[in-house]
This record gives structure tokens, C-alpha cells and sequence, in this order.
């Protein structure tokens, strides 16, 4: 990490990842520049979603992936939720979760399933990366939540029966969210598109 030594604010993540399925751990190392990107506070002003911090990653040394995502009480077991992970108070991206945030599946993307496996999607072991960084140099990951409207919705059986389905507009609101990012940054988040570009701003 690299930090503004006039403000101590962070600046700079750097984290370093291998090639997929390589059975060797040869490192690069990328950085991202936090610095032009959104501020939560900054945006929490003009989104119309209620957002508010209720999730964050906390070290767990005996999980394979060395951490884990907490939420507080009254967001362990509610799903349908919108997120934005924020370091440091930058967002780096927004994000959809159909179960509850512990249940997000970051935590597959494990350096030796990566390396080894190649079983991991890139955003899992990316942000695992990230994750495991930060930890290391004592930087805050933390999610601010919402949870969409949810209906439950009865439809007719063939036998005669009823049956119900709870239904969400989650994703379609994911895809509000992420081009409100965009248009509020004048470009995608950082967190965004190209994963593995080793230089980013």
C-alpha cells in the first residue's frame, strides 16, 4: 500500500496476483490508484438507494482463504441485497447478493485453487487478493447495504394447488446502481472491467 504522507490517506492499493492454473507461484504486482475515485460519503449524498455500512472483512487465519465477510445482526440473514465495497472510503465497485453477504462466494477465489485449480472466476480471486492485502496492511474493506423490495408472488399449480415465489427486482436495480457509478465518476469504478490490468486509475 502506498499511502499520502501529508493527509495519511490511502492512495495506492497494490496486491500481487499469478497466471491461472500456472502450478507456480510467479508474482506481479498490480496497482490501483484510489486517488480520483468516488468518495462513499460523497456519493451516499446524491444516491437515491439507502445505503449504510453493515458489512466488513475481518482476518480468520484458520479459513483457507485466510479471511471472512461479517455483517452486523440485522443484515445476517437478509438477501436481495445491492452493495458497494468501499477501501478506505473509495468505492470500488457495486454489487449484487442474492443470499445473505457471509454467503458471498469471494472467498473461493484461494491462491492455491487459483494457481493450482484454476477454479476460481477472476472477480473472486481478485478481490481475494485485495482482501487478504488490505488485512495485511491494516486497511478497512467494508460494505455498505441494501436490501431491494421483495414480493411474494402466488401462481396457480397444475394440479389445482397454489404456489408462491418471492421475487425481487435486485438485478434490474444492480444495473441502475452500477450506471449511476459510472455517470457520477464519468467512467466505470475501478473495480470494474479488466480485472487484471496491472496499472489502473
Amino acid at each position: 500500500m502506498i499511502r499520502n504522507d501529508n493527509k495519511g490517506s490511502f492512495m495506492k492499493l497494490k496486491f500481487k496476483t499469478t497466471d491461472k492454473k500456472s502450478r507456480e507461484y510467479k508474482y506481479r504486482e498490480s496497482v490501483w490508484d484510489l486517488t480520483k475515485q468516488l468518495s462513499v460519503d460523497e456519493y451516499l449524498k446524491v444516491s437515491k438507494y439507502p445505503f449504510v455500512k453493515g458489512g466488513w472483512v475481518e482476518e480468520k487465519k484458520e479459513s483457507t482463504c485466510g479471511y471472512k465477510i461479517c455483517v452486523n445482526d440485522e443484515w445476517k440473514d437478509k438477501d436481495k441485497l445491492l452493495y458497494l465495497l468501499v477501501i478506505d472510503g473509495k468505492i470500488l465497485k457495486g454489487g449484487k447478493s442474492k443470499n445473505p453477504l457471509p454467503k458471498r462466494t469471494y472467498g473461493a477465489g484461494t491462491e492455491e485453487n487459483w494457481t493450482m485449480k484454476g477454479s476460481p472466476s477472476d472477480t473472486n480471486y481478485i478481490y481475494s487478493q485485495i482482501f487478504r492485502q488490505c488485512l495485511e496492511d491494516n486497511v478497512s474493506v467494508e460494505f455498505y447495504l441494501f436490501q431491494a423490495p421483495k414480493h411474494l408472488v402466488k401462481y396457480p399449480l397444475s394440479n389445482g394447488g397454489t404456489g408462491e415465489v418471492m421475487v425481487s427486482p435486485y438485478e434490474e436495480m444492480e444495473q441502475s446502481l452500477n450506471a449511476h457509478l459510472m455517470k457520477e465518476l464519468g467512467r466505470k469504478p475501478i473495480g470494474e472491467g479488466n480485472l487484471f490490468e496491472q496499472h489502473k486509475n
